[in-house]
This record gives C-alpha cells, sequence and structure tokens, in this order.
C-alpha cells in the first residue's frame, strides 16, 4: 500500500514539474519586444476607434493574474487570443483600421500560445471565454469588434503579468 502511495506520489510531482516547467515555457518563448510592439501598436490602433458614447459596458470578464478568485493563466490566455481572432481581429471593420504587421504580430502571439500550451482539459473559464464570444458577436453590427479592440490591452496586460515583462507600466508612464 505504502509503495503505491509512494509511486501517485511521484507522479503527481512529476506532473507538477512538467505544468510548472511549461508556464516557464511561456513565459521564456513569449519576447519582451513582442508584448511591447504589440502594446504600442495597440495604442495606436485604439486612437484610430471611432470616438462613441454607446461603447460603456465592458466586454472582458474581470479576470487577475494574482488574486485568488479570478486568476488566469496561458490556458485563458491561449483561448481569449483564439476568440480575439476568431471573432474580432478578423472583422473588416477591424482590419480596415490595423497597423502595419499588426497581424503578423497577433499570429505570431498566437502561434507561441499555440504551442506552449498544452492541455486537452478546458479550462474552469471556458465557459466565460465562450459567453466573452457570444457578446463581442451579439453586438450590435461592428461595434462589438470595436468595443473588444479598445479592450484589448487588458490582454496585453495579463500576458505581460504573467510572463513577468511589466511592458505596460513603462508605457503608462511616458
Amino acid at each position: 500500500m505504502s509503495l503505491l502511495l509512494v509511486r501517485m506520489f511521484a507522479l503527481s510531482l512529476l506532473i507538477l514539474g512538467i505544468t510548472a516547467e511549461r508556464g516557464i515555457t511561456c513565459r521564456q518563448e513569449i519576447p519582451v519586444q513582442m508584448i511591447r510592439e504589440l502594446w504600442s501598436r495597440t495604442r495606436q490602433l485604439i486612437d484610430d476607434l471611432p470616438k462613441e458614447e454607446h461603447f460603456s459596458r465592458r466586454l472582458l470578464p474581470k479576470f487577475c493574474t494574482k488574486c485568488p478568485e479570478r486568476t488566469i493563466g496561458w490556458l485563458e490566455m491561449r483561448d481569449v487570443i483564439d476568440v480575439y481572432q476568431r471573432s474580432v481581429f478578423s472583422r473588416k471593420v477591424v482590419q480596415k483600421l490595423l497597423p502595419l504587421h499588426y497581424n503578423d504580430l497577433l499570429y505570431r502571439l498566437q502561434h507561441t500560445l499555440q504551442n506552449c500550451v498544452s492541455s486537452s482539459e478546458p479550462s474552469k473559464w471556458s465557459k466565460t471565454i465562450k459567453k466573452l464570444e457570444r457578446k463581442i458577436k451579439k453586438r450590435r453590427r461592428d461595434d462589438g469588434a470595436l468595443k473588444a479592440v479598445g479592450e484589448f490591452t487588458y490582454v496585453l496586460r495579463w500576458i505581460d503579468e504573467l510572463a513577468h515583462h511589466r511592458i505596460y507600466r513603462a508605457s503608462v508612464k511616458s
């Protein structure tokens, strides 16, 4: 019986080590320069958005990288980036506003997250992320996509916090 417990303990430690290593891998594989460039081009894109009054309600859920009740990780970031690629950045109204090479940067980020997060289990926040996608699609015409673009800095901030780059703080000060 004790041999079985020792084996189970060893297996669980191995699984925890692999999971922690994947997190470190994501942290290492997402270059600071890519997040910095996405941040600046997103700010440029937000400045080009039409200024309208009816963008009052927030679409993104209030996730956090540190608080225990709403914690997110790399799996959730991969899912959110996938939603953005499918439902926001593929829209014609957004495509017209995108800065140069923005799609390339987004594709690199999505591809990196696909490679470093390899989980077949759904996230505990998968229903919330699917609800986000429905909200974006449900809004009138292209308003949902434009509003989501305006909130993309939150997503970049979450990725930055997970990777411990802290790019957004430097950008806010300058």
